[in-house]
């Protein structure tokens, strides 16, 4: 909800933000993430737009703003389509800028329009005014169209796949567009086509050439099939990368999000070993040298090992000793019924959430199937040069709780033992739309001398049941996104 002064901004005409000297310095840095001069220019435009009227609106609305699907994401959309998206609450808009003061018309590119997952409410038509020097450049609002406007009224360009609108045709006053936010001014569109993995690798293919400026008006590309590899943010990042020449080795085109139980089921078909092309166990990922395993495999092996490390997990000792104690269990214990009623006497005892995770991941391994029993699984993460050849591998680990929920554990560690996690590396996590859950989100730090001090980052939370979320992880333009279903 928008709470404005209206003496001084009810009015489109009459709104015109400045563009200080910094954000055009800033914008400048941005664009040198594209990779050909006319991306570089849309960029640069974008850039100065929502940062003049994101400030103006942060200031003018009771909703704080944020950038859509996220500030990260900006490179990749940028590279191939005109536009930038702003989320108020439940409402979005899209700026739509241009430095033509002869335009006569809004043009929309067919993205905005017609990627189910990219509709806004409304449009806005800014012109970015740079003739001055660098203290007199600003910004002017020339008014707003809805998508139902331009869906049944704008005129459908094919050549440069735009929905346009004259300029007379837009909404000046600010206020109609207060009035009827949480109104249904979206046109229902059509569903896109689910992509085959041969047909995402054969676009990027096509498509990562830099030299082709615009390839969103590849005629022998439909628009479906364009849209379709654009509205998942996994190939959309990649079809940047090669663009960028930043090739991410094991990019695996989006599948169907990972539904998280199914795992806690695989421990039961397949056995605690199951691994497949992408997730393994943890401990596959993480395997200890061969010399580590023979030495705590003779040390507690013996049945008559397993009796003492049992008494550790009693009330009167320490957290810390009966975390370390249902560790060792896990890797000693399989099948054993007295290790088994242990574990799940301590799931039922403790009060120490580190040592619940660690009684319920051990009781995964020891009795698949349990209903108290939790998985852990790891994947290999290879950024490229981004991260000047650290190998990182994302940890997953669940746990069954109350009322059909599970507790969800993300963790980022490097696959060598002796390096730390690169700086500013982020773990995040975002809702179905895109956006940044509150609260989850972390990011890797650095010393005095911008080297990295954190081993891991780690997110904990218990999403509710059948919902779907996103784990990311980035670094500076560089983004990996997997979906998963709790």
């Amino acid at each position: 909800m928008f709470s404005l002064n209206q003496g001084k901004t009810a009015n489109f005409d009459l709104l015109c933000l400045q563009i200080s000297p910094a954000y055009q310095q800033e914008a400048w840095q941005e664009s040198e993430k594209q990779s050909n001069a006319i991306a570089r220019h849309n960029a640069y435009l974008n850039y100065v737009s929502l940062k003049a009227f994101l400030t103006w609106l942060s200031e003018e609305s009771e909703v704080q703003p944020s950038v859509w699907p996220s500030q990260n994401s900006l490179p990749a959309i940028w590279e191939v389509v005109n536009g930038t998206a702003i989320q108020l609450g439940e409402t979005r808009l899209v700026l739509i800028p241009c430095d033509d003061a002869d335009k006569s018309e809004l043009c929309v590119p067919q993205e905005w329009v017609d990627i189910p997952n990219w509709v806004a409410d409304y449009y806005i038509a800014v012109e970015v005014i740079l003739d001055g020097d660098e203290d007199d450049c600003f910004l002017r609002v020339g008014g707003f169209t809805t998508h139902r406007q331009l869906k049944n009224k704008g005129r459908y360009n094919e050549s440069d796949r735009t929905y346009s609108l004259p300029t007379e045709s837009l909404t000046k006053n600010l206020t109609v567009m207060q009035a009827t936010i949480g109104l249904c001014l979206q046109e229902k569109v059509p569903p896109l086509p689910t992509l085959s993995i041969a047909q995402i690798m054969n676009l990027l293919k096509i498509l990562s050439d830099s030299s082709l400026y615009s390839p969103r008006l590849r005629v022998d590309i439909p628009f479906e099939e364009w849209a379709a590899l654009l509205a998942d943010e996994k190939s959309r990042q990649q079809l940047y990368n090669r663009r960028m020449g930043l090739l991410i080795p094991d990019f695996t085109p989006s599948q169907q999000p990972i539904v998280l139980k199914g795992w806690l089921q695989d421990i039961v078909e397949k056995g605690r070993n199951a691994v497949d092309d992408i997730w393994q166990t943890f401990e596959t990922l993480y395997a200890q040298p061969e010399a580590v395993r023979s030495r705590v495999k003779s040390q507690t092996s013996s049945p008559d090992a397993i009796g003492p490390v049992i008494s550790l997990l009693q009330p009167h000792q320490s957290d810390r000793i009966r975390r370390q104690a249902a560790g060792v269990i896990g890797e000693i214990g399989a099948g054993n019924r007295d290790a088994i009623e242990a574990l799940i006497q301590l799931l039922k005892t403790t009060q120490d959430e580190e040592t619940r995770w660690q009684a319920s991941l051990s009781l995964g391994k020891i009795d698949p199937g349990n209903p108290l029993a939790g998985v852990k699984k790891a994947r290999r993460i290879d950024m490229g040069m981004q991260l000047g050849g650290h190998r990182l591998g994302l940890i997953v680990a669940i746990r069954p709780k109350l009322e059909e929920r599970i507790g969800v554990s993300l963790q980022v560690q490097p696959l060598d033992n002796s390096t730390k996690l690169p700086p500013n590396l982020k773990l995040s996590v975002l809702s179905e739309s895109g956006e940044t859950i509150s609260g989850l989100e972390t990011q890797a730090r650095s010393d005095d001398e911008g080297r990295g001090k954190d081993e891991f980052l780690e997110l904990r939370f218990s999403p509710p049941p059948r919902k779907l979320f996103r784990v990311r992880l980035s670094v500076d333009n560089l983004n990996i996104t997997e979906d998963f279903i709790a």
